[in-house]
């Protein structure tokens, strides 16, 4: 019943008192009604992607404690993918009996501790990491490593280090201490040093007979000398030098004990998809408005779809997506005139278990975007890099897959989603450096970096509101002391700036002061 029809209702009577005067009858209290939920997009959204994967799992046979618990699955047809989109084989995945078991604290939809046969093939068979030569990778027909069909290992009674392969055992070091300056792992010109009790990774790239280490060893803290060590007497083999880039305060901590020099050139901004403005719609109103307009039927028609090779691997939607990411890549770098910094050419399906996809697909069903998530374990969260659109797709498709991401590791309760490097116009802490060197340092830095388009990065950036609480420093890192020539000019090439492009820009800008009147 009804609470209306519940309510008797009497007719107003009018008391009187025995002299017949009228007594003033109470007035009945209105009970405002409570003012309804705003139902946000971002629920909508990311119970619909959460629902995908928590489907894709069961198509799977992944116990339901290595996936999304989706409490609240709503039909949400016009967010899903065409059904013209390709199934899995159910057979590809399967899950311990023991994973239920698991002693683990942290929930997260795409567990690190799963093999992978594709990456071996990356890998020399000795301790130290992989061959350098690319003409060893069995790359498929779309130019990437095809994915194998591999089973899941459960969280507890794992296999000893010795039973499992490098690649195994890298996959798991990445998950669990990897960073956003880890990015790396999905460029195939780096290269894994692996020490010999397996316990700690470095991922490296030499330049100019420079080992260029990203980020921070993949290691608990207290065995960063030990692995140092180790690649140390590695790196006397083939005389390399050493230095880091995007290392963190750990390492920086580190290496200050050490008197070794650090230099601050950039920052990791971050997004807290549980308390964002934008997310929460307590600001970006155009986002919104255009996110709407995307995901309208009959408007943008865009429909959105979440993939993780953890639960099966999908061969044609990979080609799909590998070929949105090569169209872009040829795109950019045709249109960039001006020298490009801290651009990774990625493969982005390397290390499948650690890994989330968020696409998009046009009213005709073809995939015109996509976004991908690694897991960052080191900060128990996910790296949003690349989130790209198709050439020709909409305006507004990348933005969309940012805002998809962030609605996803919100039903995940997931609060840090990194977007990755910004650099700084100028150089901050420096420390282990001569005053008059650093004061050189930063000026040559200063003027390096006023002729390189990072501008934009920033603009993108905040537009998400990222959180200043969980934004950290990124530091380069010379453990000889004072970096030489040959360290400087491998940071640049590790950099991606182009010295020739850069002294072209700087040979114009000099022309235009000479003769300011061919401007007119």
């Amino acid at each position: 019943m009804s609470a209306q029809s519940s309510v008797e209702i009497i007719p107003p009577t009018v008391p009187q008192t025995s002299g017949g005067a009228k007594t003033k009858q109470p007035k009945a209290s209105k009970k405002k009604p409570n003012p309804a939920k705003k139902d946000l997009l971002f629920r909508t959204v990311g119970e619909s992607l959460a629902s995908q994967l928590f489907s894709h799992s069961k198509l799977h046979n992944t116990c339901t404690c290595c996936a999304l618990a989706a409490d609240h699955q709503r039909d949400q047809g016009f967010l899903l993918p065409p059904a013209a989109h390709p199934t899995h084989d159910a057979r590809s995945r399967r899950c311990g009996s023991s994973c239920c078991g698991s002693s683990s604290s942290s929930q997260t939809l795409v567990e690190p501790t799963s093999d992978s046969d594709a990456l071996s093939s990356r890998y020399s068979s000795n301790t130290y990491g992989r061959s350098s030569s690319e003409s060893s990778l069995p790359l498929g027909r779309a130019g990437f490593v095809p994915l194998s069909k591999s089973t899941s290992l459960p969280q507890i009674k794992l296999p000893g280090r010795d039973h499992m392969d490098n690649a195994e055992v890298l996959e798991r070091l990445a998950g669990r201490y990897g960073k956003v300056s880890h990015m790396v792992i999905l460029d195939r010109s780096y290269n894994f040093f692996l020490n010999k009790a397996r316990t700690g990774a470095l991922c490296y790239k030499v330049q100019n007979q420079v080992a260029i280490v990203a980020g921070d060893p993949l290691c608990e803290p207290y065995l960063f000398s030990d692995i140092l060590d180790e690649f140390k007497a590695y790196r006397k083999q083939f005389h390399w030098g050493i230095a880091f880039m995007g290392a963190s305060d750990s390492l920086v901590k580190h290496a200050r004990r050490q008197h070794w020099a650090t230099l601050q050139f950039g920052a990791e901004r971050v997004l807290n998809p549980m308390t964002n403005d934008v997310l929460m719609e307590r600001s970006g109103k155009r986002i919104i408005v255009q996110n709407k307009q995307l995901l309208n039927p009959d408007k943008g028609g865009i429909t959105l779809g979440a993939y993780a090779p953890a639960y099966g691997a999908d061969p044609s939607l990979q080609s799909e997506l590998m070929g949105i990411y090569e169209s872009w890549r040829h795109q950019r770098n045709q249109a960039a005139a001006a020298a490009q910094a801290f651009i990774t050419v990625y493969n982005p399906f390397d290390f499948p278990n650690l890994m989330i996809y968020i696409y998009t697909r046009g009213p005709n069903g073809v995939a015109n975007g996509f976004a991908a998530l690694r897991r960052v374990g080191a900060n128990e969260g996910y790296h949003l890099d690349p989130c790209i659109a198709a050439p020709g797709a909409p305006k507004g498709i990348s933005d969309l897959l940012a805002y998809a991401a962030m609605a996803l590791l919100n039903q995940m309760n997931i609060s840090y989603l990194s977007l990755g490097y910004e650099p700084l116009t100028i150089l901050g802490d420096v420390t282990g450096l001569p005053s008059a060197i650093e004061k050189i340092t930063r000026s040559l830095y200063r003027h390096t970096f006023q002729r390189l388009p990072i501008g934009g990065k920033k603009a993108y950036h905040d537009k998400f509101r990222p959180d200043p609480f969980l934004d950290s420093e990124l530091y380069l890192v010379f453990p000889s002391g004072v970096p030489g020539l040959r360290h400087m000019l491998a940071m640049v090439h590790m950099a991606n700036i182009s010295i020739r492009k850069l002294v072209r820009s700087e040979a114009k800008s000099a022309s235009h002061k000479e003769n300011p009147r061919d401007d007119r």
